[in-house]
């Protein structure tokens, strides 16, 4: 089963929504994200946070308080959802507000459970999650796409194949080593021994 965490930034366009919620999917508010999906009109299963940006008594008996202050909501909702047997999941609604928000939403990551599947849906273009455990990434990318590799905490064997630009086992840390690659109408794979976040643009 996929879910979708829809988090409390600003309400994100149609395409972004179409592109989170294609098949079959449960949603999940982030906190105030909740009360955002369900502006939009769609079905919020729970809200999940420590409920501090929400109308409480609009989610009784539909909430999960999950109240360690030291993490984010989203960290936190991540790893309610893997506890419940989710091992898949969109993030949406992450954009604007707060840019320690947005920042955070890509730490979250690196909290994230193990062999998780996770990926943050920008308006232009898709942020993927990739790490040891879940696999690593794969995508069919068109010629002269954008895509970035960024490795979240330092690896000492990164490779990045199909690309205009490869990797072949080299050490990477977070920089800007692995900014604005291009797809060669092939498949692009990106492997490594530390968690990676790529980002592929929806437009060439």
């Amino acid at each position: 089963m996929r879910v979708v965490l829809w988090c409390n930034g600003v309400l994100p366009d149609a395409s972004t929504v179409d592109r989170a919620l294609a098949g079959e999917v449960l949603i999940y508010g982030v906190d105030g994200g909740a009360d955002k999906a369900e502006s939009m009109g769609f079905e919020v299963s729970e809200a999940l946070g420590d409920m501090d940006s929400i109308d409480v008594s609009s989610w009784t008996g539909k909430m999960k308080v999950l109240p360690n202050q030291d993490r984010s909501d989203l960290s936190k909702a991540l790893e309610y959802v893997n506890s419940i047997g989710i091992m898949e999941v969109d993030i949406i609604g992450v954009e604007g507000g707060d840019y320690g928000h947005v920042f955070g939403s890509m730490a979250s990551l690196t909290e994230a459970p193990d062999g998780m599947k996770i990926r943050i849906h920008f308006e232009s273009g898709v942020l993927y999650f990739s790490s040891p455990s879940n696999g690593g990434f794969e995508m069919h990318i068109l010629v002269g796409q954008k895509f970035s590799v960024f490795a979240l905490t330092p690896s000492m064997s990164t490779s990045v194949t199909g690309g205009k630009w490869t990797l072949d086992n080299e050490a990477l840390s977070f920089s800007t080593r692995g900014l604005s690659n291009e797809g060669m109408g092939s498949l692009v794979t990106v492997s490594s021994d530390a968690p990676m976040a790529i980002f592929v643009n929806d437009s060439i």
